[in-house]
């Protein structure tokens, strides 16, 4: 048995098991602001579900990125 290694996981200081969220910084864009606000609903949330979640953030941004560069093309 391996009882070295047992020693040195036993002293590791372990996470919180839910950390918080941190409040996320307002952009001034409305659709930005939208997306990241739904990183509030993470801790709410199984693990195996935070993927999903991630995901449809990501899909928001690069939505509302693509919107921001067609306004700017459009000036």
């Amino acid at each position: 048995m391996d009882t070295e290694g047992a020693v040195e996981t036993a002293g590791a200081p372990r996470p919180e098991p839910f950390a918080l969220v941190p409040e996320p910084e307002p952009t001034g864009h409305p659709d930005v602001d939208a997306a990241l606000e739904r990183l509030r609903e993470l801790p709410e949330r199984p693990t195996g579900t935070h993927p999903d979640l991630y995901d449809g953030i990501h899909q928001r941004l690069q939505e509302a990125l693509a919107q921001i560069d067609r306004q700017d093309a459009g000036s």
